[in-house]
């Protein structure tokens, strides 16, 4: 790829701020590039132009990872020395990070800038709004912690899956998120301090301070989910003789998921259905501790469980931030006050 060359190949390694750099001007050129190319749907498109631009960096940087994988195989660590140690020497996590915050913060500020130019917010981010159920008609009401948990657990369960399938592939959950919390963010500011006659930089720094903890948290389990994804898959695709094993559980596993799914949304009430994000949890999560058993070299079981520790680091992350959003919504009555102004902007 061209773009590909306008940086040097060590920008990774050299500082991670080159990645918060990187990613805001990919982000720029995917939405510029998407809007003059897809001027209907530019929104999603936006995404996976920058979600390209941004891969072959990605790809690099997992080649080095690998490497300090087989140093680890060597070393010989525990599972929780080898956990303390991916946190200490590996740069995925600080690299995947800062573009995360880049992307995000791009989006956000096109959104709550380009209106002031004259361009409509929603020509250009109609898929990240609308995931808003509230801008799509719907009735406005504040989360509850298990409609969060069981929303974002399927975004962080594909972060994973999409991952061990096709590599970095899961870069694309995870800008599509920084996309979305961004772009909304950034309309709900702009509409409610237009609505409000408040100046909408007081409203955008209230939300950024206010949304931040929660963001910080989702964002991170996403981003070690598809770490701990990224690096299974190298190791599944060494061993070819275990990929149509590999395959073949996933398949039967997805399936039996899907009708349990299928089940409980039609068999139980409201009420119950808010722990079938739970009971997918628990289940997913012991299938995929199944597919260790796959792996017969003792080298490769290994790398798959320290991963799978991490995938266990992300889920609980993830709650966590689910209780913490939960809580915002509920108590935060400045970004209450906020969504409210913005909706009844016209």
């Amino acid at each position: 790829m061209v773009l590909e060359h306008l940086f040097p190949e060590d920008w990774l390694e050299k500082k991670v701020g080159y990645a918060f750099l990187i990613a805001v001007i990919y982000s720029t050129l995917g939405i510029v590039a998407a809007r003059l190319l897809f001027g209907a749907n530019s929104g999603i498109v936006s995404v996976i132009f920058t979600s390209l631009f941004i891969l072959p960096y990605l790809q690099k940087m997992f080649s080095k990872e690998e490497r300090e994988e087989e140093r680890e195989k060597r070393a010989k660590f525990t599972r929780l020395d080898s956990l303390k140690h991916f946190f200490q020497c590996n740069q995925a996590i600080r690299i995947y990070a800062s573009i995360f915050l880049g992307i995000y913060l791009t989006y956000m500020f096109c959104s709550f800038i380009l209106p002031q130019l004259g361009m409509n917010t929603f020509d250009v981010f109609k898929e990240q709004l609308f995931v808003d159920p509230a801008l799509r008609g719907r009735a406005f009401d504040n989360a509850t912690f298990f409609s969060i948990l069981g929303n974002n657990w399927w975004v962080l369960l594909a972060c994973f899956l999409i991952a061990i399938i096709v590599g970095d592939g899961a870069i694309f959950f995870i800008t599509w998120n920084a996309s979305s919390w961004g772009a909304l963010f950034g309309y709900r500011a702009l509409t409610a301090g237009l609505y409000a006659h408040v100046n909408p930089w007081w409203y955008l720094f209230l939300v950024v301070i206010i949304t931040l903890p929660h963001v910080i948290l989702e964002g991170g389990a996403y981003i070690l989910s598809a770490i701990s994804g990224s690096i299974i898959s190298d190791e599944i695709v060494r061993e070819k003789d275990d990929i149509r094993k590999f395959l073949s559980f996933l398949v039967i596993g997805a399936l039996l998921l899907f009708v349990l799914r299928f089940f409980f949304l039609f068999a139980f009430s409201e009420q119950a259905k808010a722990f079938l994000s739970i009971l997918s949890i628990i289940l997913i999560t012991g299938m995929i501790y199944m597919l260790g058993w796959l792996f017969r070299q003792k080298k490769l079981k290994k790398v798959f469980m320290n991963n799978y520790d991490l995938f266990i680091l992300a889920i609980i992350i993830f709650i966590i931030g689910a209780i913490v959003e939960t809580f915002v919504l509920d108590n935060s009555s400045a970004l209450n006050q906020i969504y409210s102004f913005s909706m009844l902007f016209s």
